[in-house]
Formats: C-alpha cells, sequence, structure tokens
C-alpha cells in the first residue's frame, strides 16, 4: 500500500525545521540570553567572594536573580536589549534545525529499512514494533543532534559571547576574527565535548518521551471518546519530553557555558567539572535552570508543534494530489 512517506519531498522535512527553528529562536531568545547573564553573574559572584575572603571582607553580594537581570538589561540597553544575540540565534537554529529535522527523518527511514538486519541482536527475545521504535528514537535523535550541532558549534560559540557582557563584538565578522586571533581555530568549538555531551542525549531522551506523550495522549483520547486537537497533543508532549530532557541534561548545558565564556578558566571538561565541584558543589552543576526549565521545553514545544504541522498539511496535500 502506497504511503505519503513516499511522495514526500526530503525538503519539507528541511522546511519545516526552518519556520519551527525561526519561531522559537526569535520568541525565545529572552530567556537565553537571562540563562546566560545568570550563569555569567554567578561566576563574577563568586570571584568576588573568593577576593573578599582573601581580604578578610565580610561583604556578601546578593545573587542575581530572574528579575533583577531583566532589570539590568533592559536599563542598559532599552527593552529591545532583551533580544540580544537573536542574529547569531537565527543563523545558527534557522539552518541547524533545518539540518536535524531532515537528518532525523533520512536517520529514522534508515534504521527503519535496517530493522530486520538488527532487531534479533536488540530484541532477542521480542521483537515488537513499539520496542523497535522507541530504541530508534532515541539513536536517531542523538545522532542527528550530535552531527548538526558540531556543524553549527561556531556560530553557538559566537551567540554564547554576544549574550554575555564579557565580549562587545561590533559584528560577527569582528566576534569571528576576535575568537580566532585570540583563542585560535580550536576557540570556535569550545565547549563542544559538554555540548555534545548534554545535546545528544538531550534529543534523544526528548523524541523518546515525545512520542511515547503523544502515544499515551492519544489512547486517553479515544478510551475517553473526546477529540483532542493534533497541535494541542504536540505542544503538551513537547513540554513533558522537554521538562524531563533538560533536567538529565542541565549539568552539561551549564558546563558547556562556562568553557565558551572563559575557557583559560574552564579548559575542558573534566577540568571545568571539578572545578566546579570543588568551588560550588553538586548545586553549582544546575545553574540557570530555573530559566532553562522555562526556555527548553517550551522551545521544543513550539518547534516539534510547527514542525509537525507543516508535515501534516504537506501530506494532506500530496493525498489530495496522489488518490490512494
Amino acid at each position: 500500500m502506497t504511503t505519503t512517506k513516499e511522495f514526500r519531498n526530503p525538503s519539507v522535512h528541511a522546511i519545516g525545521g526552518a519556520l519551527s527553528g525561526m519561531t522559537a529562536c526569535v520568541m525565545l531568545q529572552p530567556l537565553d540570553l537571562i540563562k546566560t547573564r545568570l550563569q555569567q553573574q554567578r561566576q563574577d559572584h563568586l570571584a568576588f567572594l573568593r577576593e573578599a575572603k582573601k581580604k578578610g571582607l565580610l561583604i556578601a553580594p546578593q545573587n542575581s536573580t530572574i528579575y533583577s537581570t531583566v532589570r539590568d538589561i533592559v536599563s542598559s540597553n532599552g527593552f529591545g536589549g532583551l533580544w540580544r544575540g537573536t542574529i547569531p540565534t537565527i543563523i545558527r537554529n534557522v539552518p541547524g534545525s533545518a539540518l536535524y529535522f531532515l537528518a532525523l527523518s533520512e536517520i529514522r527511514q534508515l534504521l527503519e529499512k535496517r530493522r530486520p538486519s538488527w532487531q534479533k541482536y536488540v530484541y532477542p527475545k521480542q521483537s515488537s514494533t513499539k520496542n523497535q521504535t522507541q530504541w530508534e528514537n532515541l539513536v536517531s535523535g542523538a545522532t542527528a543532534r550530535g552531527a548538526v550541532g558540531y556543524i553549527m558549534m561556531p556560530i553557538t560559540v559566537v551567540k554564547v559571547r554576544y549574550e554575555s557582557n564579557f565580549y562587545n563584538y561590533r559584528n560577527i565578522s569582528d566576534a569571528f576574527g576576535s575568537i580566532i586571533k585570540n583563542d585560535g581555530f580550536r576557540g570556535l568549538f569550545a565547549g563542544y565535548g559538554a555540548t555534545f555531551i548534554r545535546d545528544a542525549p538531550f534529543a534523544g531522551i526528548y523524541l523518546f518521551f515525545y512520542e511515547q506523550s503523544k502515544a499515551w495522549s492519544k489512547t486517553f483520547a479515544k478510551k475517553k471518546n473526546i477529540e483532542i486537537p493534533n497541535m494541542a497533543i504536540n505542544l503538551g508532549s513537547g513540554v513533558v519530553a522537554g521538562v524531563a530532557a533538560t533536567c538529565t541534561t542541565q549539568p552539561f548545558d551549564m558546563l558547556k557555558t562556562r568553557m565558551q565564556l572563559k575557557p583559560a578558566l574552564y579548559k575542558h571538561l573534566v577540568q571545568a567539572a571539578r572545578k566546579v565541584f570543588k568551588e560550588e558543589g553538586l548545586v553549582g552543576f544546575f545553574d540557570g535552570i530555573s530559566v532553562r526549565l522555562i526556555r527548553k521545553p517550551l522551545n521544543s514545544a513550539i518547534s516539534w508543534a510547527i514542525y509537525e504541522e507543516v508535515i501534516r498539511w504537506n501530506d494532506a496535500k500530496l493525498i489530495q494530489d496522489n488518490p490512494i
């Protein structure tokens, strides 16, 4: 039996990903900026405390909050300052999302086609399609995100530094030139280890919970004989999956940001982790999680909801043009 997958052009996945990436990054850039500033300010706070301790001072500056961070940004740069770093974010997210959804689709199809050749090794006693699909979601999500993350890493470094107020780059070209001059070509890939360990599991965990949540929602609606709009299911599933994946990968997000902002102090993943644990304890690994718990689930939910709507619209058009 012919399906819409056989007619669907792979570029549809890229277009859906680009649209979803553009929408999400413009809507949620202020949260990304606030998260970077909060993590940066915590570094400043700790440095101040260490210096005060050496001098025998008892001054204890107040910790920054989301409110105080927003107030400082607006007072210094105006309301539009909340969108600082949007251009690098768009340059990274739009092609990055397009490549991710395209790669994800291709990898999932490849795994599905090769299912008979490896299923006996993965599931020697049972080879249900449900279990196979769950495994495929984890692997395809992690693989696609890890590969695309490496390709987009240089612009990611520029984006993080734009959001910080450690650097005052005039434009993107100036940022690239400054990084290469001061840190060498390797500086454009600062924090990739932490980024990979954060993004690859995040994508795999996210996709696993996203598809599971969608299946649970549809089963629940069927049992209760109620109709839930596809967009509502996609958004709700995206939030649930985003929270689960965000909490799991938060320590690596924090390490990635530190390594990209101050590569001289946080030289590589293991050394950075030891430094954070020694100076801040376990709680330091969850610095910035409050903002990330708001932004990440929303970002993923918006991205996947828009992407799935584009695919659904395209499939409906294909059925109309190619009656089965």
